[in-house]
């Protein structure tokens, strides 16, 4: 899900805004199943666009696109490329936000090569915002997906829990901590294979200026699942460039 869809900021929201967010990774990830092991290293980057409206009662509109590799330490279901938009619609009660999206992606091999597949996902989600003190953030989120084919046939039920946590160590260097539970339930060709997926990333996050920022992050994702031959582990380790510019926070990623 989008996080840009549902952020909101700090005080009156403007009417209408647009976000450009991006990341520019160097990481390695090694994957390991019944099949077989592969090692993989990209530096294929990220990159999203988002026009919200802010509509009255804390209610926000948005359209999104987004494309590229995953983003470091996100662990997508696959390590290859893709291209999706999509729509959302959330609102927001001081520091709790749930909202609805939808989204259309096609997935590509390699950089983006030949197409591998198309989803349409359907997207329930919620989260909150705590700040005990200005140099800790926590953020617990929920969320419930339905994916269909490009037919719109469902495919599979999946249900996630996340907590994000980010606590300051030094001026603008933080640690940063993420463990994921994700549980899936298929339909239609893959009826009764059930998968579970608990994923951890931790490292450190330096925050360049308002616009950017450096990570250097380690993780670990492990899918079990009802079809032996969809188990896998996954390590990954790398470092990025992460960058968001805001219509509502206009200031050039180089500007201090």
């Amino acid at each position: 899900m989008p996080a840009a869809a549902a952020a909101q900021g700090d005080g009156p929201a403007p009417s209408f805004e647009w976000r450009a967010a991006g990341s520019i990774p160097l990481q390695y990830v090694e994957t390991s199943t019944p099949r077989g092991d592969r090692q993989t290293l990209n530096g294929i980057p990220y990159l999203a666009l988002t026009a919200t409206a802010h509509l009255p009662s804390d209610v926000s509109a948005s359209i999104f696109a987004n494309g590229g590799h995953g983003q470091l330490g996100s662990f997508r279901d696959n390590d290859n490329t893709f291209a999706s938009a999509g729509s959302s619609i959330a609102r927001r009660w001081g520091a709790f936000t749930a909202g609805v999206s939808f989204d259309h992606t096609n997935y590509f091999d390699g950089a983006f090569q030949e197409r591998t597949n198309v989803a349409n996902e359907f997207n329930l989600f919620a989260s909150y915002r705590w700040t005990p003190n200005p140099g800790l953030r926590i953020r617990p989120s929920i969320g419930a997906t339905m994916r269909m084919d490009e037919t719109f046939a469902v495919e599979r039920y999946s249900y996630t829990a996340r907590l994000d946590i980010e606590q300051q160590i030094s001026g603008r260097l933080w640690w940063v901590v993420s463990p994921r539970f994700r549980a899936l339930d298929y339909v239609g060709s893959e009826a009764g294979r059930h998968d579970m997926r608990l994923a951890a990333v931790t490292g450190l996050k330096y925050v360049i200026n308002d616009n950017m920022s450096a990570r250097f992050l380690v993780g670990f994702d492990s899918r079990t699942s009802t079809v032996a031959s969809r188990a896998a582990e996954k390590f990954t380790v790398g470092a990025s460039i992460d960058f968001e510019l805001s219509s509502a926070r206009p200031r050039w990623p180089l500007g201090q």
